[in-house]
């Protein structure tokens, strides 16, 4: 097979074992510091990432036949190809944002002799050049196996995703089973954040700048090495997924506003601090915005271009699946209103059970079926209303709320393919469903039987 000669070689028998076991080392010297319940966790995660790495490599191959990380792929080794030929090529991957036609690296991606020599033109994008950038480091490491640097990209997505379990499980320890299960096992978000493409780097880049923030302003530890890595994923999210950046600036603002508010005694006080916490975060939020979507990167997240996209892409798609069929999906934007509506379906509750075009759309539609029963059993026993009122009650409600609900509706009302949705959607999976389980908990309401069944299974 073409494909085959390119992602697999006969050395992936050497380097793909002694990557595992560096991997394993990692999380075997961090998951040693831990409790016994929660060292357990951390290796079940470990391996349970490495079984969807092994699986979206051979998905990779066999199904989808490369794709945009075949395009990656294909990067990482033209790179490779510039360093042998003059190692002062370092110098120019270091400090070039994108590939431009003057450029010394361009006549490497150009004539490539990849499929349709598109390699060039795809990495005239400033982010998806820098996915080939950082996939070098574990090129040289392991000899360019496609398979270690899957795995080092994965292992840098669970990283985040511990940080951000162990974020959450600060504040609510007796839940861990629940915070786990959304973290670190959901199947379709341990898939699409294992492999060779942006959403590992962006899903772990969350998780640590969380983490960071709950050091330096909850806990009040490790202030400077978490400010370091704070700085260092903003930067990665700056330049691979600026409206990623976006969102959780704005979630984390509201959340530790809401923290400091906890903290005043004085109900009047309270309540004045409330209206300028929420009117301070307002300002703080379009000042965010109006910067961050002045970028070229962050335009197209301004809402008229939002409009305008999502218009777009629902004529085309529409008669593309006229014509192909295919997962295509249609998202109504006669105003605001309706586009956030159904931005929010599309992103938590979508693709729906008839909605099914391929094996790949089984795990999305399993996961947005369980939210919606999960979401319906909340409204049904609780009140709409409550739904709201015990997601602004909690800091880290507000937190989950905000950052799910805005990404919800920046991602489903610009997608219209369910296969890239169940790849965009995957930062803010996490955060719907915890966001669900701690309303299920500050209301008091218990699971149903079935859920709780898969609560055991984590915990085993």
């Amino acid at each position: 097979m073409y494909l085959l000669t390119r992602f697999f070689f006969v050395s992936d028998l050497l380097f793909v074992p002694i990557c595992l076991i560096l991997l394993f080392a990692i999380i075997r010297f961090k998951a040693k510091k831990q409790p016994d319940h929660i060292c357990r966790l951390y290796y079940k995660a470990f391996f349970y990432k490495t079984f969807f790495v092994f699986a979206f490599t051979l998905i990779t191959e066999y199904y989808f036949k490369g794709g945009d990380t075949g395009l990656y792929y294909q990067g990482v080794t033209d790179l490779r190809n510039s360093v042998k030929d003059n190692f002062g090529h370092i110098s120019d991957i270091l400090f070039s944002l994108k590939l431009t036609s003057n450029s010394p690296l361009f006549p490497y991606f150009f004539y490539d002799n990849y499929v349709d020599d598109i390699t060039a033109n795809y990495m005239i994008s400033p982010s998806n050049f820098f996915i080939p950038r950082l996939a070098l480091i574990p090129s040289f490491l392991f000899n360019n196996s496609f398979l270690c640097i899957n795995l080092c990209f994965s292992f840098f997505a669970l990283g985040g995703a511990i940080r951000l379990f162990k974020t959450f499980n600060h504040f609510f320890p007796d839940y861990w089973k629940e915070i786990a299960l959304a973290t670190l096992f959901l199947p379709d978000v341990c898939y699409w954040s294992g492999g060779l493409l942006k959403d590992p780097i962006c899903f772990g880049a969350i998780g640590f700048i969380t983490y960071g923030i709950l050091n330096i302003f909850i806990k009040k530890e490790k202030v400077f090495s978490s400010i370091l890595l704070i700085l260092i994923c903003c930067y990665l999210l700056f330049f691979i997924k600026i409206y990623i950046l976006l969102v959780l600036m704005i979630s984390i603002i509201l959340w530790q506003f809401a923290e400091f508010n906890k903290l005043i005694k004085d109900v009047a006080y309270r309540r004045l601090f409330s209206f300028l916490s929420f009117a301070g975060s307002l300002l703080v939020a379009f000042l965010l915005v109006t910067y961050l979507t002045s970028s070229e990167g962050g335009q197209a997240y301004r809402i008229d271009r939002i409009m305008e996209q999502s218009s777009n892409q629902r004529r085309q798609f529409g008669l593309l699946a006229e014509q192909q069929g295919g997962s295509y999906f249609a998202v109504n934007n006669d105003n605001v209103f309706t586009l956030v509506f159904n931005g929010i379906i599309a992103t938590f509750f979508r693709p729906f059970p008839w909605e099914i075009s391929s094996p790949i759309m089984l795990f999305s539609a399993i996961e947005a079926l369980i939210l919606l029963i999960l979401t319906g059993f909340f409204v049904l026993k609780r009140g709409f209303l409550n739904f709201f009122r015990f997601s602004f009650k909690d800091p880290r409600t507000l937190m989950c709320f905000s950052f799910a609900m805005i990404f919800a509706v920046a991602v489903g009302s610009t997608t219209s393919n369910f296969g890239a949705m169940s790849r965009y959607k995957i930062p803010c999976m996490p955060f719907y469903l915890l966001l669900l389980l701690l309303l299920y908990r500050n209301s008091r309401l218990a699971y149903p039987g079935w859920f709780q069944r898969i609560l055991i299974l984590v915990s085993k």
